[in-house]
């Protein structure tokens, strides 16, 4: 699959509360799910990606300076490009070429305001549980750590002195905080429009929330002429899928298809199957680089249609399966070796060409065995040798 990684705030067009300064500018989005990492892509989405396009500028500016909560986001992107998997193109110049089209759309959706205050409702309440999400392992690591929470200025002499296992955290605080409270009264404004029909009539609270539905629907419509020129699926931050869920509607479609296939590969390393979750950038590509990953990705298909649930139900299968498997071919590798016992005696020739008959034997045999979860030994593989990783001491 190719995919368009988005660029926050690529129209040019921002305003409060998604403001330009924010550092979130031009850069791609992060999972909603590591809370207890800093910044990661959404690895369930790209474990699915054979070439992602970005825009060039968004991508440089990331991979050259990265602030340091988008550092693990930075070092996938790296990797990736590293291994020709990233295709870079030139957003703005798209949206140049298609701006009449752009104000088009923008003044079609502003002129029906209302529709869009549930899918902004919404759309708040996500990125709301998001930055709570954070907040609450900033309070518990500060209480580990003796941190003295400085929520005002985050990115001040406290996140200096934080210890470096949660320093970014520091970083993150400020940012989620600008991003939150970016507008002011503005903000306050919005929030009391969407939680009252009556104030929505007057003229100060519809003004307001005119002003924050308009940046944005013109960063949703960027997006949706990037995929529509480029000609492929796209991925953004999860709080504006209700934005672009209005929009499908309107066009007889109840979703982008890659949402479906990333909410399938989700549902697979957080309900069946998280231990086995890719964490980093060498994890993701050891299983892009692995001919299981085709196996991964039929297994993620037939969820889409219906033919798999990933459940409790299906780890156990799954479980169950392996655990025969294994069982046999052990019983595989001992009767081979009994076969085989007699070609061992054989003077100084003996146990090298026993061995090489094992294997020419029992290898064939071992993988039919293991070949209908393929998938899943390639998924051990990677989280055994990460963990391996992560016990190697620092040097």
């Amino acid at each position: 699959m190719k995919l368009m990684i988005t660029s926050f705030g690529i129209e040019q067009a921002m305003s409060a509360p998604l403001g330009e300064e924010s550092v979130f500018h031009r850069m791609p989005p992060v999972s909603f799910r590591s809370a207890a990492e800093a910044f990661m892509p959404d690895y369930e989405l790209l474990v699915l990606c054979d070439q992602i396009v970005m825009d060039g500028s968004s991508f440089q500016q990331l991979v050259d300076e990265p602030v340091h909560a988008y550092a693990g986001v930075a070092d996938t992107f790296r990797a990736l490009s590293a291994e020709g998997r990233v295709e870079l193109v030139d957003f703005s110049g798209i949206l140049s070429a298609n701006a009449d089209l752009l104000n088009k759309m923008l003044d079609h959706d502003m002129a029906v305001l209302d529709q869009w205050v549930a899918p902004l409702r919404e759309s708040l309440a996500l990125w709301q549980d998001f930055r709570t999400t954070f907040e609450r392992v900033m309070w518990h690591d500060g209480l580990r750590t003796g941190y003295a929470a400085s929520t005002h200025d985050a990115r001040g002499p406290a996140s200096e002195n934080a210890v470096p296992g949660v320093r970014w955290l520091h970083h993150v605080a400020g940012y989620l905080h600008d991003a939150t409270h970016a507008g002011g009264q503005l903000s306050v404004l919005v929030n009391e429009a969407l939680d009252s029909s009556g104030k929505r009539r007057q003229r100060e609270y519809r003004g307001a929330l005119r002003e924050a539905l308009r940046a944005y629907l013109a960063y949703v419509n960027a997006n949706l002429v990037l995929s529509n020129q480029l000609g492929i699926g796209f991925h953004d931050w999860r709080d504006l899928t209700p934005f672009y869920a209005t929009k499908f509607l309107s066009v007889g479609k109840s979703e982008d298809p890659a949402w479906k296939e990333r909410e399938q590969v989700e549902r697979l390393f957080t309900v069946a199957f998280p231990d086995l979750a890719i964490r980093s950038a060498t994890g993701l590509t050891r299983v892009l680089n692995d001919k299981r990953v085709e196996e991964l990705r039929q297994l993620v298909g037939d969820a889409v249609c219906g033919k798999v649930q990933f459940d409790e139900r299906f780890a156990a299968s799954v479980l169950t399966d392996v655990l025969h498997g294994e069982q046999a071919s052990s019983r595989v590798r001992r009767v081979v070796g009994y076969a085989t016992l007699p070609i061992g005696l054989i003077p100084w020739i003996g146990t090298p060409a026993q061995k090489v008959v094992e294997e020419a034997i029992g290898t064939p045999i071992e993988r039919k065995i293991k070949r209908e979860h393929r998938w899943f030994y390639m998924l051990s593989d990677v989280a055994e040798a990460e963990s391996a990783r992560e016990r190697e001491p620092s040097r």
